[in-house]
Parts: C-alpha cells; structure tokens; sequence
C-alpha cells in the first residue's frame, strides 16, 4: 500500500473575525479564512508580481476556543493541517463541495494589533503543541 502525504503549511491573515461554535456533544470548532500571498517572477520580462490566495480553515477544541480569543480580522497566523474534502447536496438538489485545512497546530505570528496597541497575551506558545483531534467523532462533524 502507497504510503500518502496531506500536509498543508501556511501563513497569512484573517480575512474574517474567527466564528467559534460547538456541536451537538459540546465540541467547539472555530471556520476562519486566511489570505496568503506569494510573489510569481516572470523571467522572460524579469517583473514579478503578487498573488493571492484564499483558504478556509476549522479548528478543534483549545486550539478553536484560542484561535476565537485571541485573533481578529487582518492578524497573522501560521497553521498546520490536513486538507479535508466534502460533499453535500444543497437545498436545490444540486451537488457541492469544498476543501478545508483541518488545523492540527498553529502559531500567532503578530505581538501588536494594527492600531499599536498591545493585545490580551495569549497562553504560552499556544501553537507550539498538536491539539488533539482525535477525539471528536464522525457525529461531531456538523457537514
């Protein structure tokens, strides 16, 4: 059996305050969407340019409630997950899906809000240790 990979990293900002919310058992999940950007060169005409690109992203447990506490709309945020795919039929009866990074570890990249003012402290390298998915079940999915 082929040994597969699904690791996403990545760094960029909120496009959106976080939306923390909880299941039906109690679980908290926290959606927010990142903007990452990234420089393309041309080499033929030697420019560069920037491109940007949009990730939605759910959060479990501590790493959700921390996420939703401490970080707004435009802050900087480094994230580790998996990529996660559904699929669901509207209320039209057509079919949808979309891609999500389940994150699994995270790190808050910013010391200041944009006004200079300094924010709440978050806990101690909050990012730093792998939060425990595992221990949510299939029930606990709200999709």
């Amino acid at each position: 059996m082929a040994s597969d990979i699904n690791r996403v990293i990545l760094v960029g900002r909120l496009t959106r305050d976080p939306e923390l919310k909880s299941t039906n058992s109690g679980s908290y999940f926290c959606r927010f969407s990142l903007a990452s950007n990234r420089n393309i060169y041309n080499r033929q005409s030697g420019e560069s340019r920037e491109e940007v690109g949009f990730f939605e992203c759910v959060a479990w447990g501590k790493a959700a409630e921390s996420i939703h506490k401490y970080l707004q709309k435009g802050r900087r945020i480094g994230v580790d997950g998996a990529l996660r795919w559904s699929s669901w039929e509207g209320t039209d009866g057509k079919k949808q899906s979309k891609v999500e990074i389940h994150v699994e570890t995270f790190q808050f990249l910013d010391n200041k809000q944009g006004d200079g003012t300094a924010r709440d402290t978050p806990p101690e390298s909050p990012g730093a240790a792998a939060f425990d998915s595992g221990a949510m079940s299939d029930d606990d999915i709200p999709f």
